[in-house]
């Protein structure tokens, strides 16, 4: 049924944010990356040596997607891991959704739009991902802070944490060897998660 008013359409506000934060990071020649929400409940945890909780999905028929992710960087690890017969650099961006359980909300979970970036190397160090991180956020016309923090995913005294307005918002760092061993990556990886929500 037709409505009695006319309206006109726009894109949404925050769908103009995503693609600025991947124009950006495209213009940075880094290549955009699509991974499913559904992962292995193992790779966001054990492979990432982090005990994070997350959602799981009840009867799930295939254990490689029994999990709804809660971060972005496992599944970007596991790209990498898929991909290791490719040349290098490996720089790779994605911008999805995470899953976190919050017993506040209806359905018991709460959904975050976030960008994560990994970038795999020889060189790949801080620097580099500071450099686009801090890039991205002059670009979003961000004022903040980074703070070193620790991480039990990244290489202690080379990770730290992003704060916009005092809120945090971003981990950026190094991944430490063991996690790279647990994706069979023989390259130093950097990278950070942003969440854009």
């Amino acid at each position: 049924e037709l409505p009695n008013l006319s309206t006109v359409g726009k894109e949404d506000d925050f769908e103009k944010v995503k693609s600025k934060v991947a124009n950006i990071l495209v213009g940075f020649g880094l290549i955009e990356a699509s991974n499913y929400h559904l992962i292995s409940g193992e790779v966001l945890t054990k492979k990432m040596c982090i005990d994070y909780d997350y959602v799981e999905v009840e009867g799930s028929v295939v254990s490689e997607y029994h999990a709804l992710r809660n971060w972005m960087i496992p599944g970007l690890m596991k790209t990498l891991q898929q991909n290791k017969h490719h040349d290098y650099p490996q720089k790779i961006f994605e911008i999805g959704t995470v899953f976190k359980k919050d017993s506040s909300c209806d359905t018991g979970v709460k959904e975050f739009t976030r960008v994560g970036m990994v970038s795999c190397h020889g060189e790949a160090d801080y620097t580099e991902a500071r450099q686009v991180l801090d890039a991205l956020l002059t670009a979003l016309g961000c004022d903040y802070d980074v703070i070193e923090t620790d991480h039990d995913s990244f290489i202690k005294g080379r990770v730290a944490r992003v704060s916009v307005k005092g809120k945090d918002v971003a981990y950026i760092g190094e991944i430490k060897p063991e996690v790279l061993r647990n994706f069979d990556l023989d390259m130093p990886v950097s990278g950070f998660e942003l969440n854009l929500s």
